[in-house]
């Protein structure tokens, strides 16, 4: 026979194994070259090209024939626009060129040169005012001056959280690159030129200077029957582009019609806007035939990004924008990046590192994008970041490009679907489903108290009727309760477009697997429970070793557009996974007449587990290793046949944590672009040691706060809790004798209760780990009372 120290040990052992095989698996992976080798040395250039509000059907529209040619030839992602604040040109510019969420100001548009007019005066000495340092010295007329910098720079001290403004252009600066800007969507008025040219932010170094640009009147022209009487001259840009790419390294080109088309969309027809928005997409297509033409002569990356998405896609929630990246002779397909490990997926906070990572420049640890990279399609998998295909932009020149076999911008355009179906819903049908559990518990404990003393479950309606069991009905209703997790996982395999055919084969996958269920009550009571939360806890498993395909395609699981997570295992399904875990074992443990057994499947079980989340391959959430730990190992403790003396407990955990903390070393040893954010964490803490600490504690404090406060998962956590400590005193010695009853399940009980308060505390969003998790610890809490009382009558 097994005694506790050995089947301690035998877990111990499995896990250490487990760690040795991925940390051998990937070791090699981690000298990651991205020069390649290059026979013909020619100009590094970067043009990056800004076109605002451009969308995923414009390109689809058929009138952007360059666009098509360079998604064919390069690479095409959906870029989440996501910024400190909102999601409008003022903040998305500068996030660009902080490699980081960032903010803004409101007058982020005004860059200018240093002779041009603001409020009459130069805008050098605006400038010298504003920031107590001169405009420009000999040599140097022809640079750009921010003159909201200090605006800027003071929105970014008082936020901890946020990029740093003029990130990219200062290590460009640095690196003895030079930056330039041309164009803008300035636009005429009575008063004079109103200066729109937030691109600026995106080239700028630290102190809100950009080395050459070419903006202002010269680069605007009569437009004949446009709704805007004078926009892009299309002609003066491509010359001023030549100059620039003569003049420096990293030039922002900015385009700035369909921003002011955007701006006349409400005074106009909607027939006169989509005509005017035609004519503008067929120009912008043949400058973008230009930008290549003059771009021949060096290596050139170019990159056309949309910054901002317009007012009717975020109406719409669809809050991603086309993000295309191209160079001659470079690999084509699916843009990704270290950010998102999805095909197709990257984040605006990339550009900033891509463009670094092509000039060989090191990113800075305050960027917490990550470069770049096209992969041929293979879509619908998680990619990993240690992948040796495309591993770079720009030695893809030096590859054989595969043609593809399917059309990148048909997929991603059902994935662009896909995504806007899960941010518009998710709110309303995550609410339905809270808002079901609050009106069910607090309906089951009313019950209880009614029937307290005397039977009200049964009422005869009539003498032709028959009994109507409504508690009975409630412990159903239970069962589904606990299926919904799984349903919604299933389901992501079909997140819309319909919203009606989601939720009737929504309602469909939970009766079925309800009733499923319920057949098994046969073989014990508890027997249902045990076979929902097991079975949702091993889909979980297999969907997080198969890359999450279903999770990220839930209304359950995380959302792209919302930019929080794009891979591993999210806090809604991590609470999920161990609440029905360890229901699962505890309710197992319960039903099988070989305890021992069950109790080693549970010690291997919840090992994995843990490990998978602790992986940063695989689960890549840190917050839930560790609230794993707590949970497993109370409930180890309480389940082990023979007691375990607290200092050998203590030890166990403590080895154990040793061995979480070390994936996340490792991790933080890796290379930038394989980092996972538990191993940037890492990075970051040995780089800047407690103030990241304090920063991290502070941030997950606050989300936190905010959470309990806004988020409906806190009130259904608030419910649960307060009926859980209720049916402990009423109805009177009830809950005792169901404990009593089913020791096994009041032992899952109290680990459940121990992972939800550390889940609570060791994650930024803890609240909704924290409820998700008790949703397996009140169903069958209040099916065992239910029991109880029937037959204590």
């Amino acid at each position: 026979m097994l005694n506790k120290y050995k089947i301690c040990t035998l877990c111990l052992l499995m896990f250490i194994v487990m760690f040795i095989v991925v940390l051998s698996g990937t070791v090699t992976s981690a000298a990651e070259n991205v020069s390649g080798s290059v026979t013909e040395k020619r100009e590094q250039k970067v043009v990056l090209v800004l076109i605002d509000y451009l969308t995923l059907s414009d390109l689809a529209s058929g009138e952007m024939y360059t666009l098509e040619g360079m998604i064919r030839e390069g690479g095409l992602g959906l870029m989440n626009a996501n910024t400190a604040g909102g999601r409008v040109r003022a903040h998305s510019m500068v996030t660009i060129g902080a490699g980081r969420v960032a903010l803004g100001s409101d007058d982020s548009g005004l860059a200018l040169m240093p002779q041009e007019e603001y409020l009459d005066q130069t805008a050098g000495e605006v400038y010298y005012r504003r920031t107590g340092q001169k405009a420009s010295a000999p040599g140097q007329e022809a640079n750009l001056l921010h003159l909201d910098i200090a605006a800027i720079q003071r929105n970014f001290e008082t936020n901890n959280s946020v990029g740093v403004p003029g990130l990219l252009g200062e290590t460009l600066h640095q690196a003895g690159l030079s930056t330039a800007y041309i164009g803008g969507a300035d636009q005429k008025t009575k008063e004079g030129l109103n200066y729109r040219r937030h691109g600026a932010a995106a080239a700028m170094d630290r102190e809100g200077r950009v080395d050459f640009a070419l903006v202002g009147e010269k680069f605007l022209e009569r437009k004949e029957g446009s709704i805007f009487p004078e926009g892009d001259n299309y002609d003066a840009l491509g010359t001023a582009l030549s100059a620039a790419l003569t003049a420096s390294d990293f030039i922002v080109l900015e385009t700035g019609d369909t921003v002011r088309l955007m701006g006349e969309k409400e005074k106009v027809r909607e027939e006169v806007f989509l005509e005017n928005k035609k004519t503008i997409l067929k120009e912008l297509d043949l400058f973008l035939a230009d930008v290549l033409a003059r771009t021949e002569p060096y290596e050139t990356m170019v990159l056309v990004v949309t910054p901002t998405p317009s007012r009717t896609g975020i109406q719409e929630k669809n809050l991603v924008t086309p993000l295309i990246i191209w160079q001659k002779g470079g690999p084509s397909g699916f843009l990704t990046s270290g950010t998102t490990r999805r095909e197709g997926i990257v984040a605006n906070t990339d550009i900033a590192p891509t463009v670094l990572d092509f000039f060989q420049l090191p990113v800075p640890d305050e960027m917490n994008g990550r470069r770049m990279t096209v992969l041929p399609p293979t879509f619908g998998r998680q990619v990993s970041t240690d992948s040796a295909v495309y591993s770079g932009i720009k030695e893809g020149s030096k590859r054989t490009v595969p043609m593809l076999n399917v059309p990148v911008l048909n997929v991603l355009s059902q994935l662009n679907e896909e995504m806007v179906f899960v941010n518009r819903y998710r709110s309303p049908l995550v609410k339905g489903y809270v808002l079901g559990q609050i009106i069910l518990i607090l309906g089951a404990v009313v019950m209880l108290l009614l029937n307290q003393g005397k039977d009200w479950s049964r009422v005869k309606v009539s003498a032709k009727t028959p009994k109507l069991d409504l508690q009975s009905l409630i412990k159903v209703f239970l069962a589904a309760l606990s299926a919904v997790p799984l349903t919604l996982l299933i389901m992501g395999a079909y997140p819309g477009p319909s919203l009606g055919v989601f939720v009737a084969l929504a309602l469909i996958c939970t009766f079925l697997l309800t009733a499923l269920a319920l057949r098994t009550a046969k073989i014990h009571p508890l027997a249902p429970f045990c076979f929902l939360s097991g079975l949702t806890a091993a889909a979980i498993l297999l969907d997080s070793l198969w890359g999450s395909p279903l999770m990220q395609g839930s209304v359950l699981g995380y959302d792209p557009m919302g930019g929080s997570r794009y891979y591993g295992v999210g806090n809604e399904y991590m609470g999920v996974w161990l609440g029905a875990a360890m229901i699962a074992m505890a309710t197992l443990l319960e039903i099988s007449r070989r305890k021992k057994a069950a109790f080693i499947f549970s010690l291997c079980f919840f090992a994995l587990i843990t490990f998978i989340l602790a992986s940063p391959r695989l689960g890549t959430n840190a917050g839930g290793s560790l609230a794993a730990l707590v949970g497993f190992g109370v409930l180890i403790y309480l389940l082990c046949p023979k007691k375990i003396s607290r200092q050998r407990f203590l030890l166990l955990g403590g080895i154990l944590l040793a061995l979480l903390f070390g994936f996340a070393l490792w991790d933080a040893g890796q290379s930038v672009g394989q980092q996972s954010h538990f191993g940037r964490t890492i990075h970051a803490l040995r780089t800047n040691g407690f103030s990241e600490a304090y920063d991290i504690i502070v941030r997950k404090v606050a989300m936190n706060l905010k959470l309990i406060r806004w988020t409906i998962w806190s009130r259904v956590f608030l419910v649960i809790l307060a009926a859980t400590i209720f049916l402990f005193y009423r109805p009177v010695g009830v809950m005792k004798k169901a404990m009593a009853q089913y020791p096994y399940l009041a032992k899952g009980f109290w680990g459940v209760v121990a992972g939800s308060i550390a889940a609570l505390i060791l994650n930024d969003s803890g609240i909704v780990a924290a409820a998700t998790m008790s949703i397996f610890l009140a169903a069958p809490l209040i099916f065992v009372v239910m029991k109880e009382q029937e037959s204590s009558r």
